[in-house]
């Protein structure tokens, strides 16, 4: 280590996975917050449900983990502020940090997964800075919905109110 080394600023840690497991036909909650209906999230892309079914969650902390294990499609670059997964069950679960944060560039997000890598549910994906999106004039809703509702059988809202990351918030089925 350099001597200016010392003074660059570290971004941050990858946090520890949260230890929980997703049932079949369980979608765990992608972040600690307040869970909201879809329909009432700011954003009329979600809220009309034309990108499928799910809940929104007004964040307390600034973490993203897996809310189902699987395969991730769309993580990183240009997309800092979603992540898409193809869960292992058969849902496809589209997760987006705040309303129209693409015009962000990445500014606040740091992604902690690579798309095509496989992971766990209660996996850190990302992280997010609550005061830099509200800055830009964002809501900061971070917003699930599975992207595939219509191929499935049921998509229901299993959990309204505060929710911890990693607490069964949608469930589904096949």
């Amino acid at each position: 280590m350099g001597f200016f080394d010392r003074f660059r600023k570290a971004g941050p840690t990858r946090p520890e996975a949260l230890g929980v497991t997703a049932r079949a036909g369980q979608v765990l909650a992608p972040v600690t917050g307040r869970v909201i209906k879809l329909e009432d999230v700011s954003d009329e892309v979600f809220s009309c449900g034309a990108m499928g079914r799910g809940c929104g969650i007004e964040p307390t902390d600034e973490t993203v983990y897996a809310p189902v294990s699987g395969t991730l499609t769309a993580a990183g670059a240009p997309n800092f502020h979603a992540i898409g997964i193809t869960g292992d069950a058969g849902a496809e679960v589209l997760i987006h940090v705040g309303v129209d944060t693409v015009e962000m560039h990445g500014d606040g997000f740091t992604v902690f997964a690579e798309q095509g890598a496989h992971v766990s549910a209660g996996e850190p994906l990302l992280s997010f800075s609550k005061q830099r999106i509200a800055a830009a004039g964002h809501d900061t809703v971070v917003i699930m919905a599975l992207t595939n509702t219509d191929d499935l059988a049921s998509v229901d809202l299993a959990h309204e109110g505060d929710v911890d990351a990693g607490d069964v918030v949608v469930t589904f089925a096949t």
